[in-house]
């Protein structure tokens, strides 16, 4: 029993349809890159913060004010480089999404040459081909039917 090709129903792909997807995963992956990346630094020169101005810590521990800040701190610093290697891995997948995509397109544009290719061919040896015999004239093969 072998894997069967997945049911596309009405699924029609065209080398424009590639094209135009292969430029919205280059915009998603811009965006991703320039714009989160903007505010993710945003983010981290805000955690800087203003160290004259101390502030009480909300949820506080037992181990006092400065060790729940500490606490706190080392969580933030986490997640927020846990954010920006998910970025990093989306634009890097994003990337390789638009680079399959462009293969697609390229091999499409290939058949689309080789069938062009073919045609003209078909098209010299049926030109250059004897005319068929008129009806009821004898056939031109050797052979009877």
């Amino acid at each position: 029993m072998g894997i069967t090709p997945p049911d596309t129903g009405d699924l029609h792909v065209s080398v424009e349809d590639l094209d135009a997807a292969a430029d919205y995963v280059e915009r998603l992956k811009q965006y991703v890159d320039d714009t989160i990346g903007y505010e993710m630094e945003r983010i981290k020169e805000r955690m800087k913060g203003d160290s004259s101005n101390a502030q009480a810590v909300p949820n506080g521990t037992p181990f006092g004010a400065y060790e729940d800040a500490r606490m706190q701190w080392a969580a933030l610093t986490r997640s927020t480089a846990n954010m920006e290697a998910h970025l990093k891995a989306i634009s890097s997948k994003l990337a390789g999404l638009k680079k399959g995509t462009e293969d697609i397109a390229k091999a499409f544009r290939d058949a689309e040459a080789r069938n062009a290719a073919n045609g003209k061919q078909i098209e010299r040896l049926l030109e250059s081909a004897a005319p068929p015999p008129e009806a009821g004239q004898q056939p031109t093969y050797p052979y009877p039917a």
